[in-house]
């Protein structure tokens, strides 16, 4: 997978994509998937924490969110057909 650099309030991120504000197959930091919310640097919050992304997975669309659904990873929300869907549902659910 190709990625590209994108800044977002001053901080540069990877990712495939970045669209509408939502990162799509974003490179994301290390122990993402296993480390305790409570042991995250508060820098690492500030950058994540209900921040929703898409991961694309066999041509289907996972929205995740690190809100706080589990203890030490981000939380699954759902899972889409297509990118606007998905898109569609983060603005829905988290800008309104």
């Amino acid at each position: 997978m190709k990625s590209f650099k994108f800044e977002v309030d001053n901080t540069e991120h990877q990712a495939q994509d970045y669209v509408k504000g939502v990162f799509i197959n974003p490179v994301l930091p290390e122990n993402f998937w296993t480390e305790p919310l409570e042991y995250r640097s508060e820098e690492h919050m500030k950058h994540w924490e209900a921040m929703p992304f898409i991961l694309v997975e066999s041509g289907f669309y996972k929205v995740y969110s690190l809100d706080g659904g589990a203890w030490d990873r981000p939380s699954l929300k759902g899972g889409f057909d297509t990118q606007e869907q998905a898109i569609n549902f983060i603005i829905e659910k988290y800008r309104t």
